[in-house]
């Protein structure tokens, strides 16, 4: 009986460890391995570039060494010595960038937009939260730079969620930039990763995600911890805007709050819109008075970056 009792006692333990570890693997594949947009399905949403006033793109491809991007290049005609690189937001695509495009195009600026690796037409990898997409976004500077003829100096980084959280720790990396702006940037990968869990799987979530973050970590070749934003800016030497909605239920304010908490107060501006936005929208919300909040940060800290924007 007692052989008996010990043989059910660890097929019980056996089942509960395979149980535990198919769970922890589920859970590392929505962080590093959930499913992205296509662009054929951010196309079918109707918007194209002509509707926000910009011409057809050029489709470009930008091989990292490890990845290859798909993106747009947008060459300006009015040739205002400026370019800006738009980083997406997580799940989606290039597309994400016709809402924030007008305002830099208006300025005479070239344009680079690029899916991330792991999302829309770029190499289908997993999800690093900016540890490999900062990398990227050296390469596709560098790209820019060299197609616009422009010096790193003249070109700004603007990105959205997480394509925010990777500007900000792409800027220690590029510090001849002009300015960094992020909206609604995550302070800490693991601090937003565990926030959702929790929304999603109050239960199962907090005895998971441990074991499934190390799995992404293994996984995806990457350092969890080391994805912090709020760190990051505390190396950041260039103008930094950073955005975000009071009603953003997905990546609270706080996020924001705390990046600007380790910032450099005299080169870094936060906005904190009461509009009624969800997560990301404040562009939609009210363009116009967001075009406003840009326009201020680069009269105060990059005066001559563009052509001077129109009333």
């Amino acid at each position: 009986m007692k052989n008996r009792g010990l043989k059910i006692f660890l097929i019980v333990v056996g089942l509960m460890l395979v149980a535990y570890g198919a769970a922890a693997w589920y859970f590392s594949n929505l962080i590093i391995a959930s499913d992205t947009e296509s662009l054929a399905e951010a196309a079918a949403d109707g918007d194209t570039p002509a509707d926000f006033g910009l011409p057809e793109p050029e489709a470009i491809t930008i091989n990292t060494g490890q990845v290859t991007l798909a993106g747009w290049y947008f060459d300006n005609p009015r040739d205002g010595e400026c370019g800006l690189m738009f980083l997406h937001g997580f799940h989606g695509t290039r597309y994400h960038a016709l809402n924030w495009a007008p305002i830099f195009w208006d300025r005479g600026c070239d344009i680079l937009a690029y899916d991330h690796r792991g999302h829309g037409d770029s190499t289908p990898v997993f999800h690093t939260y900016g540890y490999h997409e900062k990398e990227d976004a050296v390469a596709a500077l560098d790209w820019l730079a060299d197609r616009s003829a422009l010096e790193r100096s003249q070109i700004g980084v603007f990105g959205v969620s997480y394509g925010a959280a990777t500007a900000l720790q792409l800027a220690p990396l590029t510090p001849e930039i002009a300015f960094v702006a992020a909206d609604s940037a995550y302070s800490e990968l693991t601090e937003i990763i565990d926030f959702q869990g929790r929304e999603m799987f109050p239960t199962l979530a907090p005895l998971v995600l441990p074991a499934a973050l190390r799995l992404a970590e293994l996984r995806a070749d990457f350092d969890v911890d080391a994805v912090a934003p709020e760190r990051s800016i505390a190396d950041i030497t260039v103008p930094v805007l950073l955005i975000h909605s009071l009603t953003d239920e997905y990546t609270v304010s706080t996020h924001s709050e705390d990046i600007y908490a380790n910032s450099d107060r005299s080169r870094t501006v936060l906005h904190l819109t009461d509009w009624g936005s969800p997560h990301a929208r404040d562009i939609t919300t009210d363009p116009a008075a967001y075009r406003q909040l840009a326009d201020e940060f680069l009269a105060q800290f990059a005066p001559n970056f563009g052509l001077t924007p129109t009333p």
